[in-house]
C-alpha cells in the first residue's frame, strides 16, 4: 500500500449552542491524517528500526482478522498523526482522554478537532464521529454507530514477542518517533464539561459497552481477570500490567483471513475465513469458565491457558479466540461524557469501624496529572531555589522555582540542589495550579536516580538503562553517607505545621527522606530547631503521617514565639545507628498499641508494589497511606490483611516479615514501574 498525508488548512473554531450541549472545538489542521501507509510485519520492521523503537514503545494492537492482527508504534505513527485512515482500520489515538483504539476499514476519516474532552474526526461527507465511542453527532449521517474493530495497548517488545509475524507499518525514514504529550492540549481540556464526581476525573476505566448498556471499571480493581454481566450477557475482564480488554467467554476455533483487498473506499470484501489447520472441519463455538493461576489465565475446561488478546497460547484450544465487546481503557471523564448513563463498578464495601477512613478520603491522585518531562539543566541557583530547564521537546530554556519540600534525588537516594550541575540531563515533576498550568517543580532527579526508581530492583527492569545495578548501589551507599553528614551538621528538613506559642508546644512534620531518622526519635529525646539562636527541644511524639513524620515538640514558652506556621526549618538530632536506613525493620516497630493505629502505622511505612505502571501509581513513590482507597483497592486490602493478621495474634514483626515475604523488597522504597 502506498501512503498519502491528509492536511486540511482551517483555523479553530469553537461551536457552543445550548448551555448544555457538549463545547465542539474545532481545529482540524492541527495534526495531518495518514491514509493507507505501506504495510509489513512485526518481525521485519523491528530490524529496519532496531536503533530507534524502544522496549516499552507503547504499541495500538489490533487483535483479530489477517496474520493474528497488527501493531502501529504509537511515537511513530499515532501521536504525530492521531488518526490513521487504513484498509486494517481506522485507528486513532487520544492522549489528552487516555485512550487509542480502532474501527471498521476507511480511507475517508481525518482528525477534526475536540467535543467534550474528545477527539473528534470527521468523514470526507461531512459527519462528525466521536473518535472514543465511534458515534456521528452531527452530519448526514448523525447517529450511525462506526463497527469497533478489537484493539488494545501493550509494548512493542511484547508484542513483538508474542506475535512475531503480525501487521506492522514499513517504518521508513519519514516516520520520525514523537514522545508523548508531557502536558494535555489546551483545547481539547477547553472542551470538556463539568466532571462526575463519581470516580476521579483522570481514573483510568475500562469502559464496556453491551448492547444499550455501559459499564466502566476501574483498572485497578480489575484484577487479572473478572466476571460480570452486562445487559443479560456474561462478560469477562482481562487484564495485564499494560492491557485491559472485555469479552464473552465463548471462544472460536482458529481461522485463517485474508489480507486486505480495499476497494477506492479502504473497504474489502467480507472474509469469512477458513479453519485451522488446513482442511480441518467446522466446529461450534464453545462457552468456557475462566479462572486465573499462579501463572496467568486458564479455562476449566480443558486448562488451556489464555493471554488479555483473548487469544489461547497454550494447551488443547492454542489459537482459538474469544468474542470480543466493544470496549476500552480510557480516563473516567472520557468515558461518561460518551455515556451519561453508564454504571460504575464500586462495589459497596461493609465497613467495620477501623474502615471509615474510606469513607472520608480525598480523591486526588497525585501523580497521575502531573506533567514529567526529562529536562537539560542549564542553570541551578540552591540559594534562590529556582533551575533553568530546558525540556524535551522545546527550544527554550525557562527558569523554574523548586517547591520548598520538593523531592530532590541524587545517586539514587535524596539529596541537596547545589549537587547538580549544568549540563545534566534531569527528570523533572511540574507542580500545576487549578488551571492545570505547570508552575514548579516538585521532583527533580538526575539520571542515576531516575533508573533507581524505574529499575534497578523491578522485575519488569529495561534492558536499556545506562547504570547497571551495582553501580546504582555504589551511587546510593556513597550518597546516603554524604548525606548523613548534612544531616547531622544541618539537620533534618521540615515544615513547622502547629505552633501553641502559650504551651510551647509545637509540631514539626519532617520531608519524606527524614522518614527512618524522623521515627527513631522518643518521647524525652533532646533535639534542636536550626533557627537563629538555636531552639532546644524536647520531643513529646514521633508518628509516621504518610511518607512524612511528625515531631511534637516541647520548647521553652518564649523560644518559638518568633517562628510561623509554614515556615521551613531543620530539626537537628543525635544521629541513630549507622545502619537505621538499612535495619530489618522501622525503628518505631512495636511502638503502636491501638489496633487502628497498629493497622495505618504499617501502611505509612510500605510502599506499593502493585502492578500499575506509567509513573500514576501514588503509592509506589510516596506511601501506601497516600493512596486513594476510593479508586484502588490495595489500600483497604491491605487494611484488611494486616487486621487479620493482629487479630491472630501476630506481632508487628511477624506481620512485616510476612508482607515482606509476599511482597518484596519494593515495599521497602520509593519506586516507579517502568
Amino acid at each position: 500500500m502506498r501512503f498519502a498525508i491528509i492536511a486540511v488548512l482551517l483555523g479553530p473554531v469553537t461551536y457552543a449552542g445550548a448551555a448544555d450541549e457538549p463545547k465542539l472545538i474545532v481545529k482540524p489542521d492541527a495534526f495531518n491524517t495518514l491514509v493507507n501507509p505501506n504495510c509489513s510485519h512485526c518481525v521485519d520492521e523491528a530490524k529496519r528500526r532496531a536503533a530507534d523503537l524502544k522496549p516499552d514503545d507503547p504499541v495500538l494492537c489490533w487483535t483479530r482478522g489477517y496474520s493474528d492482527g497488527g501493531a502501529i508504534p504509537i511515537r511513530f505513527f499515532l501521536n504525530p498523526y492521531r488518526v490513521i485512515s487504513d484498509s486494517y482500520g481506522v485507528f486513532v489515538y487520544d492522549p489528552d482522554a487516555g485512550y487509542a483504539r480502532g474501527f471498521a476499514p476507511s480511507y475517508n476519516f481525518s482528525f477534526h478537532g475536540w467535543r467534550n474532552g474528545i477527539m473528534v474526526m470527521a468523514h470526507k461527507d461531512g459527519t462528525l464521529y466521536s473518535c472514543l465511542s465511534g458515534v456521528a453527532f452531527a452530519g448526514p449521517r448523525k447517529g450511525d454507530r462506526l463497527t469497533p474493530v478489537p484493539t488494545l495497548t501493550s509494548t512493542w517488545s511484547v508484542w513483538l514477542k508474542r506475535y512475531p509475524n503480525a501487521v506492522a507499518y514499513c517504518m521508513f525514514d519519514e516516520y520520525t518517533p514523537v514522545e508523548l504529550p508531557a502536558r494535555e492540549h489546551p483545547d481539547a481540556v477547553a472542551s470538556r464539561g463539568a466532571p462526575d464526581p463519581r470516580l476521579p476525573t483522570n481514573e483510568r476505566v475500562l469502559g464496556v459497552r453491551v448492547g444499550k448498556q455501559a459499564k466502566a471499571f476501574p483498572v485497578t480493581a480489575i484484577d487479572g481477570l473478572r466476571t460480570e454481566k452486562i445487559s443479560s450477557e456474561a462478560i469477562v475482564l482481562m487484564q495485564d500490567d499494560r492491557s485491559a480488554a472485555a469479552y464473552k467467554p465463548i471462544a472460536h476455533q482458529p481461522r485463517k483471513f485474508k489480507g486486505p483487498n480495499p476497494d477506492k473506499a479502504g473497504v474489502s470484501p467480507p472474509d469469512a475465513g477458513v479453519s485451522l489447520p488446513a482442511g480441518a472441519k467446522e466446529v461450534p463455538p464453545r462457552v468456557l469458565t475462566l479462572r486465573k493461576c499462579h501463572d496467568g489465565i486458564v479455562d476449566n475446561e480443558t486448562e488451556s491457558k489464555w493471554d488479555v488478546a483473548g487469544r489461547c497460547v497454550d494447551g488443547e484450544l492454542k489459537g482459538w479466540t474469544l468474542e470480543p465487546v466493544d470496549a476500552v481503557v480510557c480516563k473516567w471523564f472520557a468515558w461518561v461524557a460518551e455515556y451519561p448513563a453508564t454504571a460504575v463498578d464500586k462495589p459497596e464495601v461493609k465497613t467495620a469501624p477501623n474502615d471509615k477512613v474510606k469513607e472520608v478520603a480525598g480523591t486526588a491522585e497525585f501523580l497521575r496529572v502531573l506533567p514529567k518531562p526529562f529536562a537539560t539543566l542549564k542553570a541551578v541557583d540552591p540559594a534562590a531555589r529556582t533551575v533553568t530547564l530546558l525540556l524535551e521537546g522545546e527550544q527554550v530554556a525557562k527558569a523554574w522555582p523548586i517547591e520548598p519540600d520538593a523531592e530532590i534525588k541524587v545517586g539514587g537516594w535524596w539529596g541537596r540542589l547545589d549537587q547538580f550541575k549544568p549540563g545534566q540531563r534531569v527528570w523533572a515533576w511540574l507542580k500545576l495550579n487549578r488551571k492545570k498550568d505547570p508552575v514548579s517543580v516538585i521532583m527533580l532527579a538526575d539520571e542515576a536516580s531516575e533508573e533507581e526508581m524505574h529499575g534497578s530492583l523491578s522485575p519488569k527492569r529495561k534492558p536499556s538503562l545506562k547504570f547497571t545495578p551495582a553501580e546504582i548501589d555504589a551511587r546510593r551507599s556513597t550518597q546516603q553517607a554524604w548525606l548523613r553528614q548534612r544531616w547531622t551538621s544541618e539537620g533534618l528538613p521540615g515544615t513547622l505545621t502547629f505552633h501553641h506559642v502559650f504551651s510551647g508546644e509545637l509540631e514539626l512534620t519532617l520531608d519524606h527522606e527524614a522518614m527512618r531518622w524522623g521515627r527513631s526519635l522518643a518521647s524525652g529525646d533532646i533535639v534542636h530547631l536550626n533557627s537563629e539562636p538555636p531552639i532546644k527541644g524536647v520531643v513529646k511524639s514521633a508518628n509516621p503521617w504518610r511518607e512524612r513524620t511528625v515531631v511534637r515538640l516541647v520548647v521553652g514558652e518564649l523560644e518559638a514565639s518568633e517562628l510561623r506556621i509554614g515556615q521551613r526549618i531543620n530539626l537537628k538530632m543525635n544521629p541513630p545507628s549507622i545502619d537505621v536506613l538499612t535495619a530489618a525493620y522501622p525503628p518505631d516497630i512495636g511502638r503502636q498499641t491501638a489496633r487502628a493505629d497498629r493497622i495505618e502505622w504499617f501502611l505509612a511505612n510500605i510502599y506499593c508494589t502493585c502492578g500499575v505502571s506509567k509513573d500514576i501509581c501514588t503509592g509506589h513513590f510516596y506511601t501506601l497511606a497516600s493512596c486513594n482507597p476510593n479508586g484502588c483497592g490495595l489500600p483497604n486490602n491491605t487494611r484488611r490483611e494486616i487486621g487479620a493478621m493482629i487479630d491472630a495474634g501476630k506481632t508487628d514483626r511477624e506481620i512485616w516479615d510476612a508482607l515482606i515475604k509476599e511482597r518484596g523488597a519494593l515495599m521497602l522504597r520509593p519506586h516507579l514501574l517502568p
